[in-house]
C-alpha cells in the first residue's frame, strides 16, 4: 500500500521500540556513542543504520528526519544540515572539480550566487555564467561540456520566474552535468524534482519544513546512492551536520506541513487576485495566478502553491517603503515560510537595471502570507493603500 504524504509526516522513520514506544521521539543530545569492544567501534561504519559513533556524523533523531524528507522527496537518500547554505555548498562541492563551469539561474538565492562567483572563482577556478532560466534554449545554448552543474531555483522567490525542470535535467545530462534545484518554495507537497530528473532537491529549512520561525537548517536529497556518499562524506569533512534540537524542531514543524501549505496557500492566492485588481498595483508576481505567463508549464510540474508572493506598485521606490512600513500585521523581515506574515524589498538597493535584469523594479514588494487570517492580512494591505495614495 503507496503511504500517503500524511502518513510519511506523521510516521516515516520512526521505530518506536527504538525509544520505549514513546510516540514522539526523543531528543538525541549526545556526542558520540560507545562500543563493547575495539572492533565494533572500527566496524562501526559497515553495520545497520542503527549504529552510530559521533555526533558530527549521524545522530538518531536527524535519521528520523532525513527518512521523513527523503520519502517525501522519493530520493535515494537524504542529507540535514546546519543551514540551507550548507546544504547548498555541499551540493556544490560534491558536483564540481576546480577549473569546472556552473550554469545558475540570475534569481537563485543571493549568497549561492556569491558563493560561486568569489569562493568557487577565486579558490577553485570555477567559472559561472548566470542565464534568465525561463527560455529553455537560452538554457541549452549556456550548456558546454565543461558543464559539471546547473543551478536552477523553481519558482524562484522574487518575480516567481519558472524553469522546465524535465527539458533543464535531459539538457544538463547530455553534457554531463548534474542539476541542482532550490524546492524550497513548493516544498515536497508540491513538486517532486527528482521524478523529473534533478541530481540534488535542497531545501532552507528555516521556511516551510520547520514552519516556526525558531530553527537554521537546511536538507538535501539526492537521486543517485554514489553521490549521496559524496554528499555524507562532504558533510562530515565539513562539520555541517544540523543539531538535535534543530532536527528534532524540524521534525516537529513536518507534522504539519501539509495542513500548514494549503492554508498559505488559500490565503495567498486570495491576496494575489484582491491585488490584482487593485488601481495602484502595477503587477503581481504569484504561481497561483491565472495569468501567469509560464501558467501551462506551473500546471505540468507544480501540483499547488505556497504562501509568497511579489506585486510592484504604481508608485516610486520611496512610496513603496511608505508602504512596506505603514503595514501592521506584516512585519519587515528576510525569511518566509514561518507562522507569521512579512513583508520586504529585496531589490531596494539594487539600481534599477539591475533590479530589471533580475525579472521586476527597484520597487518590487513581496510578502509571505501567514496564517493570521485572509481577511485580517488582506485589511492590513488595504489601510496601508489609504495612507500612501489618499
Amino acid at each position: 500500500m503507496e503511504k500517503s504524504t500524511g502518513m510519511i509526516l506523521a510516521h516515516a522513520g520512526e521505530e518506536y521500540d527504538q525509544y520505549y514506544n514513546a510516540i514522539v521521539p526523543p531528543i538525541f543530545m549526545n556526542s558520540l556513542n560507545i562500543f563493547p569492544t575495539v572492533d565494533a567501534y572500527y566496524d562501526s561504519d559497515k553495520r545497520d543504520r542503527h549504529t552510530y559513533c559521533y555526533g558530527r556524523v549521524q545522530n538518531p533523531t536527524v535519521r528520523i528526519l532525513e527518512e521523513k524528507i527523503n520519502e517525501l522527496e522519493k530520493g535515494a537518500e537524504t542529507y540535514v544540515f546546519s543551514s540551507g547554505m550548507a546544504a547548498a555548498t555541499a551540493a556544490v562541492l560534491s558536483a564540481c572539480k576546480s577549473g569546472g563551469h556552473v550554469v545558475c539561474v540570475r534569481t537563485a538565492y543571493g549568497p549561492l550566487k556569491d558563493f560561486l562567483q568569489n569562493y568557487c572563482r577565486e579558490h577553485m577556478n570555477i567559472r559561472t555564467t548566470l542565464i534568465d532560466g525561463d527560455d529553455p534554449m537560452e538554457m541549452e545554448e549556456a550548456l558546454t561540456e565543461e558543464t559539471q552543474l546547473l543551478v536552477l531555483e523553481s519558482p524562484s522567490s522574487v518575480v516567481f520566474h519558472v524553469q522546465d525542470i524535465e527539458r533543464a535535467a535531459e539538457a544538463a545530462h547530455k553534457k554531463g552535468a548534474l542539476v541542482y534545484i532550490d524546492n524550497t518554495f513548493c516544498t515536497p507537497i508540491y513538486q517532486n524534482p527528482i521524478e523529473m530528473g534533478a541530481d540534488f532537491v535542497m531545501h532552507t529549512a528555516s521556511k516551510y519544513l520547520g514552519g516556526h520561525s525558531d530553527l537554521i537548517g537546511g536538507s538535501l536529497t539526492v537521486k543517485d546512492p554514489a553521490l549521496g556518499k559524496k554528499v555524507r562524506i562532504m558533510r562530515e569533512q565539513l562539520g555541517s551536520i544540523i543539531g538535535p534540537m534543530e532536527g528534532w524542531l524540524m521534525m516537529r514543524g513536518l507534522r504539519t506541513l501539509e495542513v500548514r501549505v494549503k492554508e498559505h496557500a488559500k490565503t495567498a492566492l486570495a491576496i494575489a487576485q484582491y491585488l490584482e485588481g487593485h488601481t495602484k498595483v502595477r503587477k503581481v508576481y504569484y504561481t497561483g495566478l491565472a495569468s501567469h505567463p509560464q501558467r501551462e508549464l506551473i500546471i505540468k510540474q507544480q501540483s499547488g502553491h505556497t504562501g509568497l508572493l511579489s506585486f510592484e506598485l504604481e508608485s516610486t521606490t520611496e512610496q513603496a517603503k511608505t508602504f512596506c512600513q505603514a503595514l501592521k500585521i506584516f512585519k519587515i523581515g528576510v525569511s518566509w515560510g514561518g507562522y507569521e506574515s512579512l513583508v520586504t524589498m529585496p531589490y531596494a538597493r539594487e539600481t534599477e537595471e539591475n533590479a530589471r535584469k533580475m525579472g521586476a523594479g527597484q520597487n518590487v514588494i513581496r510578502i509571505h502570507c501567514g496564517l493570521e487570517g485572509t481577511k485580517a492580512l488582506m485589511d492590513d494591505l488595504e489601510q496601508a493603500f489609504q495612507k500612501v495614495f489618499r
